[in-house]
């Protein structure tokens, strides 16, 4: 007989489960993008929302494999725990000022505290599995609980007597509670509630039941949004950060650390992966979750949405953006504010083409001297800020002063594009790449198949197997992040004469370079799962010489051979296109991951050397310029 409550609550569980990413991801992007200045004052602007969103979709099969315990693997999941934990630590170093001595001093006193806690569990709460194979937890959890919170108090007391942390954030009055112990309360908080609710299951993993799961991370929201006043005075916003943070990790340690040891060894061997269930995590949503309601809770005070701590610099900006909002002001009747976009579209298009071209900047009334230009530029600029200082309230001026300022920003684009790397250095120097990091990967596979006895079915379902491609593509996505962010160029890229820059033409920063190269973790998939699996046909196979489909016989290495080859080359060449397409579409010649993470793959070229040796054909403007 069918229980009609279990059923109702069974229904309302799946339904939560599955919409609450796009809940959470919705809360995001409104912070995001509709306050942009607070979010990124806060550390979780639109380069956060993106890494969140797509980069952890994106992000599915990458699993960093990092110890051995017992005959089982260790990992961490990129998307549904590396990602979430590295926003919340650049977000949580806003609060300090943009130093590094808050969430050093936090992570120090949740590593001891962790050590303790997991050595309390170890003995008091293994798990044990009967002879019919079902789980039964061991020890007294009422009092394993207590042991918790005993370390919960001591960590937090042990934050509350350290030097005082966010001296960079001075001015700022004190709070009557300082942001340290505040966070390690909040996240001991969320550790418990997680670890009494949470379940290791051989064989599953890490479980929490509906609404249970739910709970902590809302509670951990509204309760660092309300005592925000107390802990960061004036810096209300702050709160957001904070509970993402406490959250995520209070999550991580009370289900994950806590739970997921005494299963080593219990059964057969398995990959155990933090985070991965990917952006249906608990790690992964519960972080969100707190920072959705924090947000709310921020919104339904009524507190302000100014940016707040120190002053950030602003992004390096975008010509065509400008343009844009100039148009829209006009349509808007806002005619002021379009003259004065115009004109600023003008300046930052002529800055932007000499930037590109490594000459020194210019006068500020004179932005296109020295560049190849004619000179009826230089004039249309001039009186392109005559009209904005002037004002006007005729339409047809504004209209025309926007068409001046587009073609000055397509001739500012032009300028510069000979700067962007070309289409084919870009495609050489990416497939440079693909070899630098799948040569040594080939070789380990054909190592652990070579070691694996048995035949194909082994091979495919050997944990070291399995793991070696995950790990390819944690390895190769790392390959590109850390090369880029400390030399500003992979080996590939080096061999064609290209590096990745900011807007600004400053060295591209670690999270951008994480959300840019998210964008290349499908093609990294194919090449590590068409690899590894062909690598496995070609040796388990190769010495087969017919393999029977359908009763029809095959050579069995050449056909292994020739559909790995058929699945790579599909697989990489759609993704490939894809990207070619984009890069081909964009004037400044940007894939996806580029346009999300806002950087430039260009030529390197020496700080003030000459720019072209002969200007571009310029074409007469449109029409008239405007008058001054």
């Amino acid at each position: 007989m069918i229980d009609p409550v279990e059923l109702a609550n069974d229904i309302v569980a799946n339904s939560v489960s599955l919409a609450l990413p796009a809940a959470v991801w919705a809360l995001l992007f409104v912070l995001a993008f509709e306050h942009p200045a607070f979010a990124e004052s806060l550390g979780l602007g639109r380069t956060a929302f993106w890494l969140l969103f797509l980069g952890s979709v994106l992000a599915t099969f990458a699993i960093l494999p990092f110890g051995v315990v017992s005959d089982d693997i260790v990992a961490v999941s990129f998307g549904g725990a590396l990602f979430p934990l590295l926003v919340g630590a650049f977000a949580v170093r806003r609060v300090d000022g943009g130093g590094n001595r808050l969430v050093g001093e936090y992570l120090l006193v949740l590593a001891g505290a962790a050590v303790v806690m997991l050595f309390l569990v170890l003995p008091l709460a293994a798990p044990l599995v009967d002879p019919l194979g079902s789980y039964v937890p061991g020890g007294p959890t009422g009092a394993t609980e207590l042991l918790l919170l005993g370390v919960v108090v001591v960590a937090v007391l042990v934050a509350a007597i350290l030097p005082r942390s966010g001296a960079r954030a001075a001015p700022a009055p004190p709070g009557r509670i300082r942001p340290l112990p505040f966070l390690v309360g909040l996240t001991g908080a969320v550790l418990l509630a997680t670890f009494a609710a949470s379940t290791a299951i051989p064989g599953v993993g890490i479980v929490e039941q509906f609404p249970f799961y739910l709970l902590p991370p809302i509670g951990a929201g509204a309760m660092a949004a309300v005592l925000a006043s107390e802990v960061v005075p004036g810096r209300e916003g702050f709160a957001l950060p904070l509970a993402y943070f406490a959250t995520t990790f209070g999550v991580l340690l009370g289900a994950d650390l806590l739970h997921q040891p005494p299963l080593y060894g219990t059964g057969p061997a398995g990959l155990y992966t933090i985070g991965g269930a990917g952006v249906l995590d608990l790690v992964y949503l519960s972080g969100l979750l707190a920072l959705g309601t924090a947000f709310v809770v921020h919104r339904a005070l009524r507190r302000p949405f100014a940016p707040v701590g120190d002053p950030w610099p602003p992004p390096a900006p975008s010509p065509v953006g400008r343009l844009g909002r100039a148009f829209r002001a006009g349509v808007d009747g806002r005619l002021a504010d379009s003259l004065r976009d115009s004109a600023r579209a003008g300046h930052e298009s002529a800055d932007q083409a000499r930037a590109l071209l490594g000459l020194p900047p210019a006068p500020e009334a004179r932005p296109w001297d020295g560049l190849p230009v004619p000179g009826w530029v230089v004039s249309d600029q001039a009186n392109l800020d005559a009209v904005a200082r002037a004002g006007s309230t005729d339409g047809r001026e504004g209209f025309r002063a926007w068409l001046t300022a587009r073609w000055l920003v397509y001739l500012g684009r032009d300028l510069g594009q000979r700067r962007f790397g070309s289409l084919g250095a870009r495609i050489v120097g990416f497939l440079l790449d693909l070899v630098v990091v799948t040569v040594p990967a080939a070789a380990v596979w054909v190592a652990i198949v070579l070691a694996t006895p048995g035949g194909l079915d082994a091979v495919l379902s050997s944990l070291p197997f399995n793991a070696a491609i995950y790990g390819f593509v944690s390895f190769a996505f790392l390959y590109f992040v850390l090369s880029e962010t400390l030399t500003g160029r992979s080996l590939g890229k080096r061999g064609v004469g290209l590096v990745v820059r900011d807007r600004a033409l400053r060295p591209v920063r670690f999270v951008p370079a994480l959300l840019r190269n998210a964008t290349v973790l499908p093609a990294l998939t194919v090449v590590g799962l068409g690899g590894a699996l062909g690598v496995a046909f070609l040796f388990k196979l190769g010495s087969v010489s017919r393999v029977t489909i359908d009763g029809i016989p095959f050579p069995g290495g050449l056909l292994a051979l020739a559909g790995i080859l058929g699945f790579l080359a599909v697989g990489v060449g759609l993704l490939g296109a894809l990207a070619i397409l984009v890069i081909a579409l964009t004037a400044e010649r940007q894939r996806l991951g580029d346009l999300l993470a806002g950087t430039w793959v260009v030529a390197e070229v020496t700080p003030g050397a000459a720019g072209p040796a002969s200007p571009p054909p310029v074409p007469p403007p449109p029409g008239p310029p405007p008058s001054g």
